[in-house]
């Protein structure tokens, strides 16, 4: 195994790590919830815009992607395919920030839909290979 490989395996495997420290998060962010009350009145528009809004980070960190994919494989730079990576788990996490914050400024019953959003979002973003091979110019 030659050391561009080897770099790359380590890079991949770094990139799962990150990911599952982000997918993690999530879920210690809804044990938080389950473990603090929230004395806030109920103010049910409030916490919908909060939970809609989190559709915009999560949608637009698919689009982020893909332009910082394109800009790593253009300049065959294999550190940028994990900055696009980070980048779309915050936008994704950012979704289900705005839930918890639905839950705690709007006392939403809805929260759980942000998370939701965010989750999926994480998910949809788990890394592949393939990107860091095509910015290193290796075949896939």
């Amino acid at each position: 195994m030659n050391s561009d490989q080897r770099t790359i395996n380590d890079r991949y495997r770094t990139m799962l790590i990150l990911w599952f420290a982000m997918a993690m998060s999530l879920v210690l962010w809804l044990v938080l919830i389950h473990f603090i009350n929230t004395t806030n009145p109920v103010n049910l528009k409030l916490g919908f815009l909060l939970v809609c809004l989190g559709l915009v980070p999560m949608s637009s960190s698919f689009l982020v992607k893909q332009v910082l994919l394109g800009r790593a494989i253009e300049r065959q730079d294999a550190m940028v395919v994990q900055q696009a990576y980070v980048t779309a788990w915050a936008l994704c996490e950012a979704a289900a920030l705005l839930g918890l914050l639905a839950h705690f400024v709007a006392a939403s019953p809805h929260y759980y839909v942000g998370f939701a959003v965010g989750g999926v979002g994480i998910v949809l973003h788990f890394p592949q290979k393939k990107h860091l091979l095509a910015a290193s110019g290796q075949e896939f």
